[in-house]
This record gives structure tokens, sequence and C-alpha cells, in this order.
């Protein structure tokens, strides 16, 4: 399967400790995917996030459909340190 181009994702070590982004910005891939999960729309998304296009949305979706271990791990490590928070 020939390997897919994400324009829209990016992965840096200096931000958001290296998980995946909407380019330009410190929205996480598994930011948009729990909004999808929670029924929004590509377009309530959108009007959540004005600065982004729908392109930016479809691309997180994409990305985090053919990565899900790798955003698995990225929500679970954000449901542990909201459990730390609690302590």
């Amino acid at each position: 399967m020939p390997k897919l181009d994400y324009r829209n994702i990016e992965k840096a070590p200096d931000r958001c400790g290296g998980r995946a982004t909407i380019a330009g910005t410190r929205i996480r891939v598994c930011t948009i995917l729990t909004c999808y999960r929670q029924g929004m729309t590509i377009e309530e998304i959108v009007q959540q996030y004005p600065h982004l296009r729908p392109v930016h949305i479809q691309d997180a979706l994409a990305y985090a459909y053919d990565h899900p271990d790798e955003i698995e791990a990225d929500l679970a490590a954000d449901d542990e340190a909201v459990v730390q928070l609690r302590i």
C-alpha cells in the first residue's frame, strides 16, 4: 500500500511533545479525533477552530485512521495526565 502524504500534519519534537499536530498549530490530531468521536461534524470542528479549513480536519482524521496505535496512545496519555492532576 502506498504511503499517504499528510500535508497538513506534522510532528515536531519541540511542539506538543512530538505528537502529531495540524501543521503550523498546536492543535493535536487526537484533539480533532476526540471532537469527531463526540459527534461533531467537520463543519462544526471548523467553527470551533475557525483558523482551520475542512482539509485540515480531513487530514487529521485520515492520519488518525492510518495510525490508530499512535493516536490511542496519545489519548491514553492525556487520560493518565488528567488522573494525575486529580490526585
